[in-house]
This record gives structure tokens, sequence and C-alpha cells, in this order.
């Protein structure tokens, strides 16, 4: 009898085994399958012209597009699209703006740096199509055209903020692919599960504001070099309890070589910054000024969606006991701010470059002038040291398509707030890691 029920439990584990075989290799055999089809539909509805990128890069979680189309009437047109499509079921659209140069059509991801296709949002372990949909007023259906790259850039290997222990790679790719004796060019992401992140890649990095011989603001013993990293690691505590991985660009280790004039050095703090391929990065500062200014400000990036900055300025006033700053300079919102180089500052510039004998930045109204801000998102955020002005070395990565997402906190004004200051860490650093947490 017990034989009988051992051969029995023998044969139904052997089956199981079988099936449990069969299905492995329909998952693995699937995919394969689906991704034929899949490029298939795309090259069936794709024009064989193909519309020029001209500049694209990721900015956070954003990926962002440039170029134009040519042969486009004016007249005849309606409306223009970034489409992302799995090429089976899913298609999401995404608005451009758009100008037309004669009979190009010159379009660009919308106004927003960090608001156009949100790669987080894409579902793993798929290749996904980027095209551009062209609707005409003479035409019932709409036209599809894939991208080819005329950029100076190559491909870009993303990777996700991490969420539940997982992180997702992401490969921004240009590449030629042949269907029925055709050479098409296509923009594809491709996404794919990573159990970790690699060692040099995190999620979030923060910045100390000052440091080393560079103590910043002062009032009595204390320092804005010694806030901010006091800040920095219960924040950067605080985020790692959550799951992020997390860098920080200055430390009780490497603080004593920082300078005023170093950031751009190898082991400088933009250098560790851009080196961490990081998302967001938060820079702790302290401001001074007058007697009669206090309160905190938000610095963000021009160009970009403030709504991250209004809810880090509304979470902090509300949980702490800081107010929003007075100042009424590059004021944008309550506690929120962007700060630009000004036509008389950038008059400055070329000034000091003629008499050093260098050719002059292209800077302009909309390039940041918080350094902290402008030279870690690359060109989404116009970064230009390039080495030209010898008092500070090259930003290795001012010309980068990866660009980090920063935000320079001013805690308050040493003057007036440092009670506050002293007083109200925990507070901060709760309002802005759940803002963290709820965003990204």
């Amino acid at each position: 009898m017990l034989k009988k029920v051992f051969k029995i439990v023998i044969l139904i584990l052997m089956v199981i085994g079988i099936c449990y075989g069969i299905s492995i290799t329909f998952k693995k055999t699937l995919p394969d399958k689906l991704q034929k089809e899949a490029e298939n539909n795309i090259f069936n509805m794709i024009q064989t012209k193909t519309a020029e990128v001209t500049n694209f890069y990721t900015y956070g979680r954003s990926f962002n597009i440039s170029g134009k189309l040519g042969n486009v009437s004016k007249d005849n047109f309606e409306s223009v699209k970034l489409v992302v499509t799995d090429g089976l079921e899913f298609e999401k659209s995404y608005s451009l703006s758009y100008r037309f140069n004669e009979n190009n059509l010159e379009f660009f991801s919308g106004d927003s740096i960090n608001t156009a296709i949100i790669i987080d949002e894409l579902e793993d372990d798929f290749e996904y199509y980027v095209l551009l949909r062209l609707k005409l007023n003479n035409s019932v259906n709409a036209k599809y055209y894939s991208f080819r790259n005329l950029s100076e850039h190559e491909n870009i290997e993303y990777y996700t903020v991490t969420k539940d222990g997982i992180n997702r790679k992401a490969i921004v790719d240009f590449s030629n692919r042949n269907h029925d004796n055709k050479e098409y060019s296509l923009l594809t992401l491709g996404m794919t599960r990573e159990e970790n992140l690699p060692e040099e890649v995190y999620d979030i990095v923060i910045d100390a504001g000052h440091g080393g011989k560079d103590v910043g603001e002062k009032s009595g013993t204390f320092t804005e070099a010694g806030i901010t990293l006091e800040y920095a690691n219960l924040l950067k505590q605080s985020l790692e309890e959550k799951g992020y991985k997390v860098k920080l660009t200055r430390d009780d280790n490497n603080s004593e070589s920082f300078t005023s004039t170093n950031m751009y050095s190898e082991n400088g703090r933009i250098s560790i910054a851009c080196k961490s391929k990081a998302k967001l990065m938060i820079s702790f500062h302290v401001n001074n000024g007058a007697k009669n200014l206090s309160g905190f400000e938000i610095y963000s990036p021009s160009k970009s969606d403030l709504k991250f900055a209004e809810m880090m300025a509304n979470k902090i006033k509300e949980y702490s006991n800081i107010n929003f700053s007075n100042n009424k300079s590059f004021k944008k919102s309550d506690g929120v701010y962007v700060r630009n180089f000004t036509n008389n500052v950038i008059k400055e510039y070329e000034n000091t470059a003629n008499k050093k004998g260098y050719e002059p930045y292209n800077l302009t109204t909309e390039t940041p002038y918080l350094y902290t801000i402008r030279e870690v998102g690359g060109i989404a955020t116009e970064a230009y040291v390039d080495g030209r002005n010898t008092a500070y070395d090259k930003n290795e990565y001012y010309n980068s398509n990866q660009g980090i997402e920063c935000y320079q906190i001013e805690l308050g004004y040493i003057k007036t707030d440092l009670e506050i200051i002293k007083n109200e860490k925990e507070n901060y650093i709760r309002a802005i890691t759940e803002v963290i947490e709820n965003n990204y």
C-alpha cells in the first residue's frame, strides 16, 4: 500500500514538474512572439520619413526631446504630440511645444523640463517605442513618425528610483532596424527589472553647502557648513529608512579638501553629485541678509514645474515653526524662488571674460544663477563651466544629457532664524522626507 502511495506521489510530482517546465518555456517564448508582433505593428504604422532629433536628455525622472520634421504646411497643421507605445495595447501621448520655421515643424518637450515622459511610470520588461504623432486638417487619420538621432549625444542608460527594494533599468536607444528590406530608424525605451542599483548609482544625492576651508555664514560658534552637514546627515538617515539609496556630496571625511572654487574638481561636490546618477538632489544652505529678512526659501530650476517645490514649502511650513521668507526678490510663490541670470549680471560676466581674455559664456535670462542647481542639470539647465575660466576646474558633466533635478533649500537667515534652524531640524527633515516619498 505504501509503495503504491509513494508511486502516486512521485507521478504527481513528475506531472507538476513537466507542467512547470512547459510554463517556463511558454513564458520565455511568448514575449519574443509578442515583441515580433509589436515591431510589425510599429513598422506598419510609421512613415518612411523620420523626424530629426536635435537634442534629448533626462532631467530627474523626465525624458525630454526636441527636433524637427520637414515639409509640414503651417496652414494645414492641426496638432503634434509625442507618443509612447508598446506596439500592442499601451499608448500614451504627451504634449509638445512647437513652432514653424519656414516649412519645418520644430518641436520640443513641454515648457517644464521635469514633467515630460516620466520614465519611472513605465512598466518593466517592455520595449516602448517613442513616436511623433502629426495630425493635419486634410487627413482623417494621424500620421506617425519615428525618430533619427542628429544630436551630439549617445544613448542613455537610466535607472529608476528604488521602490519596494526594486529598481529598473531603461535604455534610451536610437537604432536602425530592417523591415521588408527597408531600413528604419527607431527610438525605443527598453525597460528591464534590476534587483539592485549598480554600486556607483544612487537615487538621491544630498549636498551640505560649503565645508572645509569654506565655512559659509557664521554666527558665534555656529557655521553654515556645520549646520548644513547636520541637516544632510539627518535627511540621509531618514531617506535610507524609507528604502532610498542616498549619497552625500560631503561628510566628515572629505570636507577638509573643500574650498570655494574646487567644486568642479574630480573630488568636488558637483562631480560627486553627477557621478551618482541620482534623480533628485537637495542642497542645504543658510542665508545672510538684512536684519529685517527672515524665513526659509526653496530655490527651484528655471523652466521647471514648481509643484514639487511648492509641496515641500507648504509641508515645511505645516510641520515646523519656521515661516515662509519675506524676501520678495526672485519669489514665485510662498517659500518658492527661481533665480536666473539678469541682463546686468550677464554683462558683468562678459566684462570679466573680456578682461581675462576668454570667450564669454553663452548665458541667458533662463540660465539658473545658483551653480548647485545649474551645473548638476547638464544641458537641461544650461550648465556652462567648461574650463575656459581658469579660476575654476572644468565641470566634466556640463554637457551631459543626464541631469539631476536639484532644489536648494535656504533653511533661514542666520541673523534672525538661527534658533529656529537649530530647534526645528526634525520637523524640517520629516517634511522633506514625506514629500519625497510621496512624489519619488
